[in-house]
């Protein structure tokens, strides 16, 4: 994903001085890419390597609760979908492991570069489109 911004900020920027229509849809297409297509895989991706890396269908019941002798194991679909129940397993997990920092899905790393770096693409996306409209004026 960074290859296609990169590849389309430089179209941008070409774009800048030529044309505000394609510039205007050059960006609605990247941060498009950017919001609803990236983040959103980033997202799902890091909850379920949380799924696997931390054993939760082995730990969790399907309705959050520790498992017991005949319980059926979270499964991965719930625990993606149901953000609630995510709360509570995370809760748990983190009140069981003694780490804090497993109660959120995104910790540093993934912050840093799952949500600063698409921030970072659309200031810059706005910054072009600001200053296309300015030297219009």
């Amino acid at each position: 994903m960074i290859a296609s911004q990169s590849f389309l900020l430089a179209v941008g920027v070409i774009l800048l001085e030529k044309s505000t229509i394609l510039l205007s849809v050059c960006v609605i297409v990247a941060l498009f890419q950017l919001w609803f297509i990236w983040y959103r895989i980033i997202r799902v991706r890091t909850i379920i390597v949380d799924y696997y890396k931390h054993g939760l269908s082995q730990k969790f019941s399907d309705m959050g609760t520790k498992k017991g002798v005949g319980d059926v194991g979270l499964r991965e679909d719930t625990y993606v979908k149901k953000a609630a129940i995510r709360k509570v397993v995370n809760d748990q997990l983190a009140d069981d492991e003694r780490k804090p920092k497993l109660k959120h899905n995104f910790r540093l790393t993934r912050v840093k570069l799952d949500v600063l770096l698409p921030i970072t693409f659309s200031i810059i996306w706005i910054g072009l489109l600001v200053a296309n409209f300015i030297t219009l004026m």
